[in-house]
């Protein structure tokens, strides 16, 4: 150790490298999030949630009905669950629709596309059809008539990997239930 100690007093070059070397390493300490798991904007970081209802007496694979919504699916942009002001309007109309019909009550189901793990698809899938599910409790809709599920990647719109097909697979379809 004093060998290294009298080497560097005596080579400033030797100093120089050992400092980079200490850059670089603090510098790679400090990367991102692992790849797929990037840090949640403000927006999302602090969404709070009401308490989700029982999943029912429904199943999602046969007792849902896709149709009547068809033109209100709400696309989200590359790992996020921040509703776009783009997508609201499809929400407001939802909303609408749920306030003229008492009834009836509706399952959100969360998509990403391909990238990620079947993990972090699935959560995120999840954080997009519970953004959907706060913003239609904001406007006034019961809570205990929005279900909501996710599927990840598992049920693409588009099959492909094109960024246009990316971008149709990053959803929140909306179900009528039926039973």
């Amino acid at each position: 150790m004093k060998r290294l100690l009298r080497f560097a007093n005596c080579n400033p070059s030797f100093l120089f490298f050992l400092f980079a070397c200490l850059f670089v390493i603090s510098w790679t300490g400090c990367a991102k999030h692992p790849k797929g798991k990037e840090k949640p904007t403000a927006e999302e970081e602090f969404l709070e949630s009401s308490p989700l209802p029982s999943r029912g007496a429904f199943n999602p694979d046969f007792d849902v009905d896709y149709s009547p919504f068809k033109d209100q699916t709400i696309y989200f942009a590359f790992d996020s669950s921040a509703i776009p002001a783009t997508e609201r309007g499809k929400i407001e109309k939802i909303a609408q629709w749920m306030n003229e019909h008492p009834g009836d009550s509706i399952l959100l189901a969360g998509h990403c596309d391909e990238r990620g793990t079947e993990e972090y698809n699935r959560g995120l899938g999840e954080r997009r059809a519970i953004a959907v599910r706060e913003y239609l409790v904001g406007l006034g809709v019961a809570p205990e008539r929005i279900h909501t599920i996710s599927y990840g990647k598992d049920r693409p719109a588009a099959i492909g990997h094109t960024e246009a097909d990316y971008a149709k697979n990053r959803r929140v379809e909306i179900g009528l239930i039926r039973k």
